[in-house]
């Protein structure tokens, strides 16, 4: 009998397998499969919480930030569970927690409803922090920015994909078909990541302890970079948060138009998308400081620009499609920032706090952005392009702090500042 090893067939898998872009490729996928469903499902659970379990706006907001919360909590959880697990367990995990919330779709109990769709913001915190976490750990067979870019592309793409399924699923066989394809999405993902998907884990981060997880929190808390990094995240993503509640409202309220709001929706996938790739790619040939200032001042330029017209279809439409833009493209720097500045050893924790960070400012600037346009419809971009001149200065005093890993890495040919 042929041995196993001398098999030609699992020679071959255990070659494909070890190819050095498949774990790209398989990041991408499975932040493709969880825009599929994530986004779909966000939107029609809103809807399935108003129809079928006639819950009012109040109480369907106050469920929605509830599972905001939850995961931010499991996020600064996150980088101790991926220091146990790997990077590649918690992706398994987030997206088993992610598959059971589809399951809100077909249950009738308020109570159960609410705590399927608990599980689901864990799940994506989880998702996130594996996900990132990941990324970093595998920049080295690659260009970490335009791989930064087609990571964050993916998601777009599958809810390009799976939006227009889902409200054809839903409308043609009701809520309990879409819950139940997209728990087989999350399962098929799951399995496919569980077979191929390598484990990629440290040894130093074996070390850490899940019961110590607040004291790893606070120590990475601490550092200056770290800090800096939770400016750099929050001031933009406040403005961010203000910007995709307002400028569809604004614009609905001035033209009664839904198709402008549409079309608006539209060019903002478009432009932002190719912001992202363009960031990506700057990033790999001039490193991340240019790019990162580049995008702050476009952030600014749209605040200061809506200011001024927000009362105009064209301002609100032209500046909010730029301020967008920025925003996306600072998501996609972000990856590069931790890496240029973070031990990839505490990247699982810092991204946990970063995500933890991004929910509770995405909250404060829906809250701030709702309050402050009443007096003055201009005077919420007005606080949002302001508070993001510090994060230029932020971004400058980063870079400033990692000129000298910038030398050295030059040094050997990697673009690291």
């Amino acid at each position: 009998m042929m041995p196993l090893t001398s098999n030609p067939l699992l020679r071959q898998w255990n070659k494909w397998k070890s190819a050095t872009w498949l774990p790209a490729i398989l990041l991408i996928l499975v932040q493709m499969a969880s825009g599929m469903r994530d986004m779909p499902q966000f939107a029609f659970f809103l809807i399935y919480l108003q129809e079928q379990l006639g819950l009012k706006p109040v109480t369907i907001s106050s469920l929605v930030a509830g599972a905001q919360i939850a995961g931010m909590v499991t996020a600064l959880l996150g980088g101790a569970i991926t220091a146990k697990l790997g990077s590649k367990w918690v992706l398994v995990c987030g997206l088993t927690l992610s598959g059971l919330s589809s399951l809100a779709f077909q249950v009738p109990l308020l109570g159960l409803v609410v705590l399927l769709w608990f599980f689901g913001g864990a799940g994506m915190a989880l998702v996130t922090v594996g996900g990132a976490s990941y990324l970093t750990r595998i920049s080295g067979r690659g260009s970490l920015g335009i791989l930064a870019a087609f990571y964050a592309l993916s998601m777009t793409v599958g809810g390009a994909i799976g939006n227009p399924f889902a409200g054809v699923l839903i409308e043609g066989h009701g809520f309990v078909a879409f819950s139940r394809a997209a728990m087989a999405l999350s399962f098929g993902t799951i399995l496919v990541i569980s077979l191929l998907m390598r484990h990629l884990q440290d040894q130093t981060m074996k070390q850490v302890s899940l019961r110590s997880f607040w004291s790893g929190v606070l120590d990475t808390a601490r550092q200056t970079n770290v800090r800096m990094l939770v400016g750099l995240r929050c001031l933009p993503t406040i403005f961010y948060g203000m910007l995709i509640m307002l400028i569809p409202l604004l614009i609905n309220s001035l033209t009664g138009s839904k198709m402008m709001v549409a079309a608006y929706g539209t060019t903002n996938l478009i432009v932002a998308s190719l912001a992202q790739l363009l960031a990506g790619r700057a990033v790999d040939r001039w490193g991340a400081r240019r790019p990162t200032l580049l995008a702050y001042t476009a952030l600014i330029l749209a605040g200061l620009g809506l200011t001024v017209s927000a009362g105009r279809l064209w301002g609100l439409f032209g500046f909010g499609v730029l301020g967008i833009a920025a925003a996306w493209s600072l998501s996609t720097l972000m990856y590069v920032w931790v890496n240029d500045g973070v031990p990839k050893a505490e990247h699982p924790s810092t991204f946990g706090l970063l995500h933890a960070v991004w929910s509770l400012s995405m909250i404060c600037g829906s809250l701030l952005g709702g309050w402050l346009v009443s007096p003055m419809p201009g005077l919420p971009f007005l606080v949002g392009g302001i508070l993001n001149v510090g994060s230029l200065f932020l971004a400058l005093s980063y870079y400033g702090r990692n000129l000298v890993k910038d030398t050295v890495s030059s040094n050997q040919g990697i673009r690291e500042i």
